[in-house]
């Protein structure tokens, strides 16, 4: 039996070269499009000219027009000059798809295994790529042909780039020996992978998104990061947020999906009606979860082990499992502010209807206002400009305002007030009921704005029907409260507080940047059940977050596995609320992966999560 010997220094393995489409890839635009905007500003079909372009090129990307015809028919609409090419580099430079300009050191990497193969033309994509790395000899595209004035007449149609399946023909001249990964967002760019010319493509979402070319595709990357995520390559983040699952619970919750979209977070919609299989099929590998007030929050367990924060519609705390979540390292975000306007709005528009149907006016009236929240302040702004007397009791901070008196107890306040208005954030241990509004003024007007647990219907009921409260308005979440208060001098709202258009525009905002300020940086700001901490940005660091047991000597544990490694600390920050303590810890880029996994193993640890 023969034996062979191998020089192993002399085996290596095969290189993996990288092509990547250019218009709406590389970059964010298709620059035939930003061309006609230069050469034709000014025009008054400049619009009209665009969307021909516009038209001609997603018939050629959606395979439904032979590239060639299109690419003639395109340049015949440019009016373009030889000195627009300059305007436009300039213009493309800002244009750059942003995974690509924040992944810079993948092309300095890889430089010599990476081409670019485009439709479109080199004398503006030469110029664009030659700062990340590529060379002009590794760009493959058309270059276009000009008359004596410098007018832009054609392209060279002896480039293969410019003929029907360009890039078909251009893969099968190249001569390299090693895996070849495509990546581009058309039909020119599916092809190359359908005639076996690529052995990996990706159908690029990034900037566009063709349905036609995506369902062919056997992978699809809505960022530079995916790809880099499944070649095990260096990324500039920890985590590519196209991989981040975003569950939106509760139909008014759906407007955060362009928000989270913006980030290029995967979205799945789930009506508040959804069955508790569909709740669980759609939770599987989420990482966050926005959830409306609709929702029966007992369906979040364990099972949802990638789960890192949540977020909820409902600001009203006593409807939520503050404890179970934070004891499993999620912090939970609210907007309470961002409804606060709307609130004001409702509750002048409760005041108004109960005082004109007791044929009264506001003006001279004394309002009291139990609350320490803004919506406490701007209803005592507006109620002192149109004339009432304005009291206030407020256990928190008490801002000075104009025409406005703070008193010192309820009972001094409840004695003295026409109209008393509590609004949710009001501080009371107890439920609003008899203790609270029994000192109150014979024939008052009483509004509450809170959780319907949170006071006494059934005294507030009986106080009306004694004629004791000349009226009751409330904002309800149980539009059984109606029917409760029927033929009593009652104005029930249902969910009025958060139901205008503006409002939910402003908790969207106000929930998605929480969670997305999380996701990238650690940020608890808001976090109603968590450790609160603001964090500078990330630079030239990684970032360790650790949520732990609130227990002695955990900081001390942390930083002698730090020393153990002699990882240089650039920065630790630490936070604890009841049972829940946080440390985020800046750290050099080099560091042993073992040092996660003692970290993982402490018995006090709860979660970890590393962020760069």
């Amino acid at each position: 039996m023969g034996c062979f010997f191998f020089d192993i220094n002399r085996i290596q393995m095969k290189p993996t070269y990288y092509f990547f489409d250019f218009d709406s890839t590389f970059t964010q635009v298709e620059a035939m499009e930003e061309l006609a905007e230069i050469s034709l500003a000014g025009n008054p079909e400049l619009d009209i000219v665009l969307e021909k372009i516009k038209q001609l090129t997603d018939l050629a990307m959606d395979g439904k027009m032979p590239f060639g015809k299109s690419l003639k028919a395109r340049i015949a609409l440019l009016s373009a000059k030889k000195y627009h090419i300059q305007m436009l580099v300039k213009r493309l430079r800002l244009r750059v798809s942003k995974s690509f300009s924040q992944n810079k050191q993948f092309f300095k990497n890889n430089k010599g295994n990476i081409y670019i193969v485009s439709g479109g033309f080199k004398e503006f994509i030469v110029p664009i790529v030659k700062s990340y790395h590529i060379d002009a000899d590794h760009v493959f595209a058309n270059t276009f042909t000009y008359d004596k004035k410098g007018n832009i007449i054609g392209a060279d149609e002896g480039n293969y780039l410019s003929q029907e399946q360009g890039k078909v023909k251009f893969m099968k001249s190249l001569n390299l020996d090693g895996k070849k990964v495509f990546v581009g967002d058309g039909f020119t760019d599916l092809e190359v992978y359908e005639h076996g010319l690529a052995n990996q493509f990706f159908a690029y979402t990034e900037n566009v998104y063709r349905d036609n070319i995506v369902r062919k595709a056997p992978a699809t990357a809505a960022s530079l990061d995916e790809i880099l995520y499944s070649h095990k390559q260096a990324m500039s983040v920890s985590f590519p947020k196209s991989r981040i699952k975003v569950v939106l619970w509760g139909e008014e919750t759906f407007v955060a999906e362009t928000n989270f979209r913006k980030e290029s977070y995967r979205i799945i919609k789930l009506p508040a009606t959804s069955s508790i299989t569909e709740f669980n099929s759609a939770m599987e590998d989420a990482q966050l979860l926005v959830f409306g007030k609709h929702v029966n929050t007992n369906w979040i367990t364990d099972k949802s082990t990638k789960l890192m924060a949540l977020a909820t519609w409902d600001h009203d705390k006593l409807l939520i499992k503050n404890e179970y979540f934070s004891s499993r390292g999620l912090p939970l975000y609210t907007a309470p502010m961002a409804h606060m306007r709307s609130l004001t709005e409702l509750a002048l528009l409760h005041m108004l209807t109960l005082t004109k149907r007791l044929k009264q006016d506001l003006f001279g009236k004394t309002l009291g206002i139990i609350g320490n929240d803004y919506s406490t302040q701007l209803l005592a702004i507006t109620a002192a400009n149109i004339g009432m007397n304005v009291l206030v009791f407020s256990s928190s901070e008490r801002p000075i305002l104009a025409h406005v008196k703070y008193v010192n107890s309820i009972p001094e306040l409840t004695k003295k007030s026409h109209i008393i208005c509590i609004f949710s954030g009001h501080g009371l241990a107890e439920p609003i009921g008899k203790s609270v509004l029994k000192n109150m003024l014979s024939q008052t007007i009483l509004l509450y704005f809170g959780s319907d647990q949170a006071i006494d219907l059934d005294y507030v009921k009986h106080m009306l029907q004694q004629r004791l409260l000349a009226g009751f308005g409330m904002d309800a979440s149980d539009k059984s409260a109606v029917s409760a208060f029927k033929n009593l001098p009652a104005f029930i709202s249902i969910n009025e507080s958060t139901a205008s258009k503006e409002t939910q525009i402003n908790i969207a905002d106000t929930l998605s940047k929480k969670l997305i300020d999380f996701v990238n940086s650690g940020n608890t700001v808001g976090a109603i059940n968590f450790p609160e901490l603001s964090l500078p940005p990330l630079k030239s660091y990684h970032r360790l977050i650790h949520i732990h047991e609130n227990k002695p000597g955990v900081l001390s544990k942390i930083n002698a596995l730090f020393a153990k490694h002699a990882i240089n600390v650039g920065g630790q920050y630490l936070q604890t609320k009841g049972s829940i303590g946080y440390v985020i810890t800046d750290i050099s880029k080099t560091y042993q992966e073992s040092i996660i996994r003692e970290l993982k193993s402490m018995p006090e640890t709860i979660k970890i999560r590393v962020l760069y």
